[in-house]
């Protein structure tokens, strides 16, 4: 196994420590090996350190065990300076100065959180926390009040809605009356006109058949009239030829006679120019009248009719 010498050449220089050389050789050893020498090296390095040390009363064990090696060690400690009064002065100021901080930081921040609470502090923490109470029960009482006006406007908006859907239903139950109302009317207003369109050409065709009757019967009424006036001129020249075949007359009789044939001739020829006589115009005047009457109870009953529905 590889010595190393600069470990070995540490190690003989630390023995050779006055302090170091009046120790025993175990104490030596274990601290030889504490720092990963191995037995050969520490052997060594005992021999190196012999000639400035006393013997040893015994020899030096020796020890099967191996260490591993190493590839660096650590060289030894340096000696520990000695401590004079004014290293022991401001160790003791440092350390009374962080003791008194830390007294003041507990004493401010620990010891109240740990300590037990006073009877000032006890009613201070009742009184505040009954002030907390009395706002947490204003605020529950101000939600109970502002919940319960909530719902007033809410049941009073419900309210409102529904009068008018119940309005709106209304309405538009009466719109869908109306509609069927108007519907009928409209309805009643065309089948109206379909039979006025029916009736219109019936009643002409009666109105017509009226007028033919009457224009028929008038026409009869005519040729009678025709016939009575054609009798009645017959009838004059005869009784004119009987006149003059009688006795003698006088001229003054027949000069009346004269005249009253004028005068009968001008009644003819009167009679014969009118054509209608006058009861047959009062009969035509008052058939008129009467079909005015029945168009005027139609239309009466008709607008009845509408009343009703």
């Amino acid at each position: 196994m590889v010595i190393r010498e600069e470990l070995v050449a540490s190690a003989a220089q630390f023995l050779q420590d006055p302090s170091v050389a009046s120790s025993s050789i175990e104490n030596k050893i274990s601290f030889l090996r504490a720092k990963n020498l191995t037995q050969e090296e520490i052997d060594k390095a005992l021999a190196r350190a012999a000639p400035s040390s006393a013997n040893p009363p015994y020899p030096v064990q020796s020890y099967s065990q191996p260490y591993p090696p190493y590839a660096w060690q650590q060289p030894p400690p340096p000696q520990v300076p000695a401590r004079d009064w004014r290293d022991w002065f401001i160790m003791a100021t440092v350390i009374s100065g962080v003791g008194y901080g830390l007294y003041a930081l507990g004493k401010r921040y620990v010891y109240p959180l740990v300590a037990p609470p006073t009877p000032e502090r006890l009613e201070q923490d009742k009184k505040s926390i009954e002030e907390q109470f009395e706002r947490a029960f204003a605020l529950v009482e101000q939600l109970a009040r502002d919940t319960e006006a909530l719902k007033k406007a809410e049941q009073q908006r419900t309210e409102r809605l529904d009068t008018a859907m119940s309005d709106l239903e209304r309405t538009m139950a009466d719109l869908k009356t109306m509609n069927r109302r108007r519907e009928d009317d409209a309805q009643r207003i065309r089948d109206e006109v379909q039979a006025l369109k029916d009736a219109i050409p019936k009643a002409m065709s009666s109105q017509k058949d009226l007028t033919d009757s009457r224009l028929s019967e008038i026409n009869g009424e005519l040729g009678s009239l025709k016939a009575l006036v054609t009798q009645r001129i017959s009838s004059t020249p005869a009784a004119d030829k009987s006149d003059e075949g009688g006795t003698g007359a006088s001229a003054g009789k027949s000069t009346a006679r004269s005249g009253g044939g004028g005068g009968r001739r001008a009644g003819l020829n009167s009679a014969t120019k009118a054509s209608i006589p006058a009861w047959q115009l009062a009969a035509a005047a008052a058939a008129g009248s009467n079909a005015e009457s029945n168009t005027s109870a139609e239309g009466e009953d008709r607008g009845q009719q509408r009343e009703g529905e």
